[in-house]
């Protein structure tokens, strides 16, 4: 079983590579920047993973890398786990920032998904995962960009499930709210305490909950397609 993880390099995504690793999957993973962290991780989890390079901000380069995959490189799975935040506010001169973050967070997977669809298609089977955030359903100051992003994906992916779901090739939104990672502690600029108080669970989750949410999807243990699953902190998803 092959799998391909968009984003390996992020705390979320090294727990979901070495999840499917684990349970024998061949893990082909990009990095944005960081190559030995990256290499260490191959080496580390061995059964053939593969560490490529991949500016998701770069369209052309997404492009190029998705046309140079053949048949032969049909992932059984695939998962978007890569994001970036860039919290602002919502006025003044916003398009650049705006275009960057919708870039990272919506069109490079969208583009991703779209093409691996296509690759899975013929094979009749197939597991597409990306990772989004409950910022799509509770705005707040300052993260309109990533949280409509992350919305973007999630109903792009609504649709597809409705054009791939004959030929076996299913599709889930995992949506976690606050996850132990170096985001969470930039974003929380040493008020981690003050915070998780503030959550009706008193607790953030661990990379580990959203790597086992990932694993029972693609196990077939989660039977569904086309849904966004949150992962909250307590706070109800309605």
């Amino acid at each position: 079983m092959k799998a391909l993880v968009i984003g390996g390099s992020s705390a979320i995504g090294e727990g979901i590579i070495r999840q499917l690793a684990a349970e024998g999957h061949q893990v082909t993973f990009t990095y944005n920047s960081n190559a030995s962290k990256a290499e260490a991780l191959c080496q580390d989890i061995g059964n053939d993973s593969r560490a490529v390079q991949l500016n998701l901000a770069d369209p052309a380069a997404v492009d190029a890398f998705l046309a140079a995959l053949t048949a032969n490189d049909t992932p059984d799975v695939l998962v978007n786990v890569a994001g970036v935040t860039h919290d602002a506010l919502s006025v003044g001169s916003i398009g650049s920032a705006l275009s960057q973050v919708h870039t990272i967070n919506y069109l490079s997977p969208a583009t991703i998904c779209a093409r691996i669809a296509e690759l899975m298609m013929p094979k009749r089977q197939g597991a597409i995962i990306n990772i989004t955030s409950i910022a799509s359903r509770f705005p707040r100051a300052g993260n309109a960009a990533y949280g409509s992003a992350k919305a973007a994906l999630e109903r792009f992916t609504a649709s597809l499930t409705l054009e791939v779901a004959r030929f076996k090739v299913r599709t889930l939104c995992i949506a976690p709210a606050f996850v132990d990672t170096p985001m969470f502690r930039e974003f929380a600029k040493g008020q981690d305490k003050e915070i998780i108080r503030s959550l009706p669970l008193r607790e953030i989750l661990a990379v580990d909950d959203v790597a086992n949410t990932v694993m029972a999807f693609v196990r077939g243990d989660i039977k569904t397609t086309g849904i966004t699953l949150a992962l909250t902190n307590g706070q109800p998803v309605l």
